[in-house]
Parts: C-alpha cells; structure tokens; sequence
C-alpha cells in the first residue's frame, strides 16, 4: 500500500508538469507564429547555407523563385507583405537552384565576364557612396562617387551596346529569311541571331534583378523593390530556359556558373559536389539528375542543423515561460508532494485524469516537426494538436481542484508568508525556492518529454495490482 501510495503521488505530480508543459508549449507555438521565428530560422538558414549574408546573390534569388514563392504566404497579393515559409522541401530548394544555376550558366559562357565587370562596378559605386555619407565634406570622396558611377555607367553600357548590335543583326536575319524563305542556311543564321540577342537580354535581366536585390536589401521595407526583384529575376529565368535544350552537357553549364560565385563555402562545397556526381555517374544525360539528389542531400543536412536553432530557441523561451507559469501558479514541487501524500481523495482524482490524458490526449509536438510535410500539412496538424491540448487543459484545471495557487489563509499549504527576519521564514523561503526550482527545471523540459514519463508510469501502475484487489490479474487488451 505504501509503494502504490508512492507511484500515485508521482504520477499526480508528472500530471500537473504535463499540463503545465502543455501551457507552456500553447504560448511558445503562438509567440514563434506571432513573429515568425521558423521562417526567420529557415531564412538565416538558406543565407548562410548560400553563403549570401547581405541577401542579395544566391539566397535572394532563390526566395523569389516561383517554387519557393509559390509556397509563401500573400505571394500572389501584391498590395500584402510576403509571410517567409516555415518550411522549404529539399525538392522544390534543388530544382530552383539549378534553374538559377543554369541561366547563370549560361550567361556565363557568353557574357560572364562582362556581367562581372558591371557587378563589381554596382559595388564599388555603394562602397564609395556609403564613404562619402560618413564624410559629406570630403571633396575627394565626392570625386570618387562621381567616378564610381562613371564607372557604373559604362558597365552597362558595354552589355546595351551589345544587345541593340545583336537586336540588329536579329533584324536583319528575319528580313532576310522573309525575302528568301526557301534557304535553310538563311533559318540557321536567324536562329543564331535570336538566341544571341536573347543571351544579352538575359544577362541584363539577370543584372537589373541583381539592382533591384541590392535595394531591396538596402530598404526591406518596401515592397515595390522586393516584387522589382523579383520580376527581373523570372524575366531572367525564362530567357535562360530556352536554352537549356542546346547544352549537352548541363552538370558543365552549372560548374561555369559556379566557377563565377563569390569565393567561399558554398562555391566549394557545391564544385566538390560536382564531381563526387561525375564519380558516381558516368553518362553525361543522367548527372543532372545525380546532381540534383546530391544537392537534395546537402540541404537536408544543413536543414537538421537549422532545426537544431530553433530547437535551441524553443529551449530558451520554454523556460521563461515555466518560471513565469509556475511563479504566478505556485506549482511548486515540494509543496504538491506534501499535499498528495496527505490527501487520499486529491491522489487519486489526479491518478485518474493522469490514466484519462495518456488514452484520449495526442502526444504534444516537439520543437521540429518529425518529417519534412508540406507546410500546409504541417500547421494544420499542430493547429489541431495544440487546439485539443488547450481544450483539455482548460477543461481539467475546471473540472479538478489542482494543488496549485496562492493563498492568505496561513493554514493553507499554498500560503504565501510575509518575509521578515525568523527561522520560520528562512526555513518556509528555502523550501519554497526550492520546490519552485525544481517545477521550473521540470516544466522546462517540455510537453512530450512529461508525456512520455506519465505513459510509462501509468503503464507501470497497471501491470501491478490496483488497490482494493488482492492479486494481480493479466491486463486486458
């Protein structure tokens, strides 16, 4: 009697940790939607995976492909601020970086150096106007800015004067093929002619979506640059795509667009991925698709480490929110211990809700889902996880008159004792600190952590004999 006395007074107080966990667990899920702290994680995540920290190259033009807008909440509402998705799929993040790849590519082989000059152009000219606002009286500075943009100008003007000559000789090959439209040399020099002049358009586009990158992150805030960006971008894309059909060889399209990214770990990491594929995969029509699982691969790696962030977060804000809980409900350890032991009747209404939660209540979520769902699927399933966890709680802090909370009345355990300089005193504060320590360590450790715990205790408590019977009997299905 005295042992089974012992596993009830644990599992009441397992009990009041769970639901406690569970109010924890309701307010730290509506404080990480509230400031979107998954899709904060998940975009700090890609920037430093893509090795793009100011949010202008790789990871900015990742975000504003339509496999990963299309997934982004008020995307297709451009009067509303994009929502950053909670969750990406390796999938969806591999198929639009090597449709970016591609065109980079692309760009790459025809006009890659001239694309380069006009970006470092674009950088220099914000390096030295950000020098001249620090000191607006410098005339030297002034003078650089003014030669920076210079600069800046003829950048781009080299590639405009390329595309109005390829514009022209386009022009001239139709007028041609119109006037003879029996020669098939005169179709082939048009088609040449249009695919150069698309080329230069799209290195261009792919230098004007890399403007509009670098004001959007210089006023996130507005959204006409975001959606700027985002425009030039896909303009961008599709003239690229229309040439992936003539390259034989797309994993060495990818590796120029490679060789031209910043120097760093995404461009080594993603070169030494390149040819672990060629190891692996010898027929040049297939390694592509290689490629594609290896980068598949990758991301899902990095992705485990970013769940490991949020995680830590989660642990951070969980256990705030237990010393403000157990704080203002007095749920403290030392005293529930006292008052089980001595109340039969509390013991066991408690051991009862404790065995009704572990058949009816779902297992609360951790910090990450467990598999990769689509996001949609996701929040909803911990939309209604949570909502039931809620119900139930409400519902048995009603129903039962749980050993928690204040008191004035000095014979009340939950008494709160005016501090003044006495043994009695001492002794009560140190046994109240004590005992709310232990409950905020406790509630702390989270929802399905104390889930677990009361399912095996409860499984315990009826493999043995129940009180009142005099042997054990087989536990029924």
């Amino acid at each position: 009697m005295f042992g089974s006395s012992i596993l009830e007074a644990a599992i009441a107080v397992i009990f009041v940790y769970l639901l406690l966990s569970l109010m924890c667990t309701a307010l730290n899920e509506g404080i990480a939607s509230l400031i979107q702290q998954r899709g904060k994680n998940l975009f700090e995540g890609i920037k430093n995976l893509l090795n793009d920290p100011t949010f202008t190259g790789l990871a900015q033009q990742v975000y504003n492909h339509g496999l990963i807008g299309g997934i982004s909440q008020n995307a297709a509402n451009p009067g509303k601020q994009t929502r950053l998705p909670s969750y990406m799929s390796s999938e969806n993040f591999s198929l639009a970086l090597l449709d970016i790849l591609g065109t980079r590519g692309i760009i790459s082989a025809e006009h890659g150096d001239l694309l380069a000059d006009a970006e470092s152009a674009d950088d220099a000219y914000d390096e030295a106007l950000r020098a001249a606002r620090g000191a607006a009286s410098d005339p030297k500075l002034a003078e650089a800015v003014d030669v920076a943009k210079s600069a800046q100008e003829r950048a781009r003007a080299a590639l405009e004067t390329i595309a109005d000559k390829a514009k022209a000789a386009y022009d001239q090959a139709v007028q041609a093929t119109n006037a003879q439209p029996g020669e098939a040399e005169l179709a082939t020099s048009a088609l040449e002619a249009r695919n150069a002049s698309e080329k230069i358009r799209a290195t261009i586009a792919m230098l004007d979506a890399r403007r509009a990158a670098v004001a959007s992150a210089k006023n996130p805030k507005e959204l006409r640059l975001l959606l700027l960006a985002g425009s030039t971008l896909k303009q961008a894309l599709a003239l690229g795509r229309s040439f992936a059909a003539q390259y034989p060889d797309p994993l060495g399209n990818i590796e120029q667009a490679l060789k031209r990214l910043p120097e760093g770990h995404t461009k080594e990491t993603l070169l030494v991925l390149v040819e672990k594929t060629r190891r692996e995969v010898v027929e040049v029509e297939h390694q592509a698709e290689a490629f594609r699982r290896n980068l598949e691969n990758w991301f899902n790696d990095a992705m485990d480490r970013v769940g490991g962030w949020y995680k830590r977060w989660t642990q951070r804000v969980l256990l705030i929110l237990a010393t403000l809980l157990v704080l203002v409900a007095n749920a403290d350890t030392v005293m529930l211990v006292q008052q089980l032991s001595a109340n039969s009747a509390l013991r066991a209404s408690l051991v009862a809700a404790a065995e009704d939660a572990v058949r009816t209540l779902p297992r609360p979520g951790g910090a990450e889902p467990e598999s990769p769902a689509p996001e949609s699927d996701t929040k909803t399933g911990e939309a209604k996880r949570d909502e039931t966890s809620i119900q139930y709680v409400l519902q048995k802090t009603q129903s039962l008159q749980l050993p928690v909370g204040w008191s004035l009345d000095p014979k009340d355990p939950r008494y709160f004792q005016s501090p003044e300089f006495s043994l009695d005193f001492a002794g009560w504060a140190f046994y109240k600190i004590f005992g709310l320590l232990v409950s905020i360590l406790a509630v702390s450790m989270g929802a399905p952590f104390w889930f677990d715990t009361l399912s095996k205790f409860v499984n315990l408590r009826s493999a043995g004999t129940p009180p009142g019977e005099t042997r054990k009997s087989a536990p029924q299905s």
